[in-house]
């Protein structure tokens, strides 16, 4: 049974905004603050958090208006390609840098002779950035833009049919399914796992040697995310690559379907598990609110006193006429 369109309009609408609100807080101390903006495992969730900006102002966006009017936001072919576009170029960004995001904590932490010198940074570090954000986004528009597609658009439907572009081409299907879905999500849950258990283990071995408080940050910060991963994408996978191999399309079919509407919400409750992974940011988003709150009851009084000393004018004034 597929969850209905109400409902999935009203889940979307409550968490987008709140979403919206904690993506630039959290870029606007991971972009214009230097401390945060110098430490290398800030730049790849720097670059996740603005792909998940961009992906919550367009394409999740576009699914509420669909959700709420069951119809696409614009009745035209190009919209519907750069929707299909936006919609599978940006998620297969996110989860790409999401999955180097977990093998590069292993270079951070354990392999820093890796990033020594100006040249190993750029090769261990920038490069990896570069392609896993570039190379989703060349893929797709060639996809979607440059090779033919014998798929209708429907525009009553979502990303108007056109996201099975990639069906059409056999040799494009195959390399979708496994090199965009099925690797870069085991890769997100294996070596998140790989990571916890490495930390750990090294923490009780070494001792006072294993420098443990600087490197807990940096590994919960990265399972923080995973674990939205390990529940709203692994069971899916784990899935479509059994019905890569053969397994009956009714076993669990109705989940399968379902578990789509679910992947978004990874981008919906990223800002806040990089909330929840910082101290810091914590501090300054309960300085922020104790802020706003103090302000708002500046204001009040001041506008009470001046609707009293208007009053008085009133009265005054009556009084003289009369």
């Amino acid at each position: 049974m597929s969850i209905p369109y109400i409902i999935k309009f009203w889940l979307f609408l409550t968490f987008l905004i709140p979403s919206i609100s904690c993506s630039i807080f959290n870029l606007y101390y991971f972009l214009f603050h230097r401390t945060y903006r110098q430490k290398l495992h800030n730049h790849v969730i720097t670059v996740l958090l603005s792909f998940g900006l961009v992906y919550m102002l367009t394409d999740i966006i576009w699914y509420t208006h669909f959700y709420q009017t069951n119809s696409s936001l614009a009745s035209t072919p190009i919209f519907c390609q750069i929707w299909a576009y936006v919609d599978i170029a940006g998620f297969v960004s996110i989860v790409d840098l999401t999955a180097w995001a977990a093998v590069e904590r292993h270079i951070l932490i354990f392999h820093q002779n890796l990033i020594s010198t100006q040249l190993k940074r750029f090769v261990f570090h920038y490069l990896p950035l570069i392609i896993f954000s570039i190379y989703p986004l060349i893929f797709f528009f060639v996809v979607f833009f440059i090779l033919p597609c014998d798929i209708p658009f429907d525009y009553n439907a979502e990303t108007c049919s056109f996201a099975f572009c990639t069906a059409t081409h056999p040799i494009l299907s195959i390399w979708d399914s496994w090199a965009n879905n099925i690797v870069p999500i085991f890769t997100i849950v294996i070596f998140s796992i790989a990571l916890m258990v490495r930390v750990w283990y090294s923490k009780y071995q070494m001792g006072r040697q294993f420098q443990w408080r600087n490197y807990r940050k940096m590994a919960f910060q990265l399972l923080s995310i995973s674990v939205l991963y390990f529940f709203l994408c692994w069971p899916s996978s784990i899935l479509y690559m059994a019905y890569t191999f053969g397994l009956p399309n009714d076993i669990g079919f109705d989940y399968f379907l379902n578990s789509f509407y679910f992947t978004y919400f990874i981008m919906l409750l990223t800002p806040f598990a990089s909330i929840i992974s910082s101290p810091e940011l914590q501090g300054k988003l309960r300085y922020l609110t104790r802020f706003t709150r103090r302000e708002r009851h500046r204001i009040v009084p001041a506008t009470i006193k001046m609707h009293r000393e208007e009053d008085r004018q009133c009265v005054k004034g009556t009084g003289t006429v009369q």
